[in-house]
């Protein structure tokens, strides 16, 4: 990675690089992502600019930049990528400062998600190769995936221009695992299409039960179930029974003579 001054340097590009004939908006309606982004950045931002002491003059611009500040965020909530604010609050306050690399992952995520659907009417690589009618269709960390007029491609940052080089501040170290690991993700799908076919199975199918497989394989077991405590419950008393007068029982015998008496 370059250093701090590269860095500084590269974010001032970043926000400054123009994107011809199709400049996102100020505000617009955008993806989960991209405003997930956006309010990550603006907290770290405002987090940096909090442990800024205001020049001697400019207090009052301070408080401006802090309501701007508050006001990109709750965008966020509204469902508005406030791309060029963002972007012109960062550089003004960078010039207090010169830490940026406090909120540098914040940034870079930030700028990658934005940039998703501009449109650039020619990309000219290092090789001398030329693409029209561009339009980005993710930054990732190998480098660009576009449209073009003549297809799709997947461009390498180390093909484009030193410009995009220092606007998405690409890491080859982490190009080079990600591309390690779609590698070894293409070979062990190659593998099972291959033990599909073998087995008569349609490969489509097989690779959907893999991957349901995987995100099954993702999901975190659920907490045990932890039985509710009973509380004792009180000793049963018996009731209290209450006396029944009775009366003197007479024999069977002497009821019946008794009767036969009363015949007579």
């Amino acid at each position: 990675m370059k250093g701090r001054g590269a860095w500084i340097q590269g974010v001032l590009v970043a926000l400054s690089l123009p994107c011809a004939g199709g400049d996102l908006p100020a505000s617009s309606s955008s993806g989960e992502k991209e405003l997930i982004a956006q309010s990550e950045f603006v907290k770290a931002l405002s987090q940096h600019f909090e442990s800024l002491e205001p020049v001697e003059g400019i207090e009052t611009r301070f408080a401006e930049l802090r309501a701007d500040l508050d006001t990109v965020l709750a965008s966020a909530t509204q469902g508005k990528l406030e791309t060029e604010k963002l972007g012109a609050l960062e550089r003004e306050i960078r010039m207090q400062s010169d830490r940026a690399e406090d909120y540098r992952r914040e940034y870079v995520r930030w700028v990658w998600l934005a940039a998703k659907g501009e449109r650039h009417p020619e990309l000219r690589m290092r090789h001398g190769m030329t693409y029209r009618e561009v339009v980005i269709r993710r930054v990732t960390e190998v480098g660009l995936e576009i449209r073009h007029s003549s297809g799709t491609a997947r461009l390498h940052h180390g093909d484009l221009p030193d410009e995009w080089q220092e606007r998405f501040r690409w890491d080859e170290k982490e190009a080079q695992q990600s591309l390690a690991a779609e590698e070894r993700a293409d070979r062990a799908m190659e593998i099972l299409q291959r033990y599909a076919v073998e087995r008569g199975v349609d490969p489509v199918v097989a690779r959907e039960e893999a991957l349901t497989r995987l995100a099954l394989a993702k999901l975190e077991s659920s907490a045990p179930i932890v039985p509710a405590k009973l509380e004792p419950s009180e000793p049963l008393k018996l009731a209290e029974l209450e006396l029944a007068e009775l009366e003197p029982a007479t024999s069977v015998g002497a009821a019946r003579s008794q009767g036969a008496k009363k015949s007579r």
